[in-house]
């Protein structure tokens, strides 16, 4: 007699950075369970990328809709209930993914790994919001039997567009969130540092959402030699870019942590805004370089600080 697989569940909304850290767990959980259905609960913007991992049977599309939102909430409750989970693994640990374990709480058949109150498998390690979240993954599966969590692996990742960029190349990432000026080194200095690898033939290529649409184009039409990708490349294009590409420069945002995972030499600009204690991109190797350069606020983040770095800390005389 077949026996039915067992189901499972993962939680992962995002962001996009969190997302591409979490690859290296979403692994582990299914070298523990290949047998098992595991379906994954994320956002839209993650569906295809999650489908093309082959880490998961089922991709469940969450829209996070607002708790005043009783309907909606019920359906989402109704649909994951019905999916017969025996194990949740929460790596989200936010508290709407909390919140969600009330769909299950008087299921004694159900085990939870997370931070939701009175869940089976808490994380109880006093220092979960002091540490990387690497780190923080790998404490809050070992309390459930799941070890020897590798970094994320992105070299399954194929090259699904063409841009015939003229190597070599390095990769620039202005953006920044709008309402966190402090996390954004303004455009013109990224307009220098573009116009400096003109000069040596290294062609600057500008990437981000389109949030960024305007940033880009600044840069761009006051450096010229530019690529502008901007709003146009999916996490897939980031991977393959980030692994043809001589370094990468950027402010603290999820691209910049596909390049480093990609195997990009990395230029990372942090603000106050964020502590890279928690969530600094990650190097593949001790051959590669992720560098972090921090500052209250960018925006007081001068070019020659900047290109110091590229000097002394990648060897680039610019």
């Amino acid at each position: 007699m077949i026996s039915k697989k067992k189901n499972l569940l993962v939680i992962k909304h995002g962001a996009l950075g969190d997302f591409i850290l979490s690859l290296g767990p979403f692994k582990a959980i299914r070298n523990n369970h290949p047998k098992e259905h595991i379906a994954l609960l994320t956002s839209s913007n993650f569906k295809e990328f999650a489908e093309e991992s082959n880490l998961f049977d089922e991709v469940i599309i969450d829209d996070r809709p607002p708790f005043w939102n009783i309907k909606k909430i019920l359906k989402l409750a109704s649909l994951l209930r019905k999916k017969n989970f025996y194990r949740i693994y929460d790596l989200q640990t936010s508290q709407r993914s909390c919140f969600y374990y009330n769909f299950f709480r008087f299921s004694n058949k159900v085990e939870w790994s997370g931070n939701a109150s009175g869940c089976s498998h808490p994380d109880n390690n006093v220092n979960r919001n002091k540490i990387h979240t690497i780190e923080r993954h790998k404490i809050q599966l070992a309390e459930i039997g799941i070890k020897n969590i590798q970094l994320s692996d992105l070299s399954w990742v194929k090259n699904t567009n063409n841009f015939k960029i003229k190597k070599p190349y390095v990769l620039l990432s202005p953006g920044a969130s709008p309402h966190r000026l402090k996390k954004k080194w303004p455009e013109k200095n990224y307009v220098e540092v573009a116009k400096k690898f003109v000069k040596k033939n290294i062609t600057p290529v500008i990437l981000g959402n389109s949030q960024d649409l305007e940033i880009a184009d600044f840069i761009c039409m006051n450096s010229t030699g530019c690529i502008n990708l901007v709003n146009k490349t999916t996490i897939q294009d980031l991977c393959y870019l980030g692994r043809e590409a001589l370094l990468s420069i950027g402010n603290d945002t999820g691209p910049m942590h596909i390049f480093s995972l990609s195997g990009c030499n990395s230029l990372v600009l942090f603000s106050n805004d964020s502590n890279p204690i928690r969530s600094a991109p990650r190097a593949t190797s001790k051959k590669k370089i992720v560098k972090i350069i921090q500052k209250n606020d960018l925006r007081n983040l001068s070019f020659n600080e900047v290109l110091h770095c590229l000097r002394n800390d990648f060897g680039y005389e610019l």
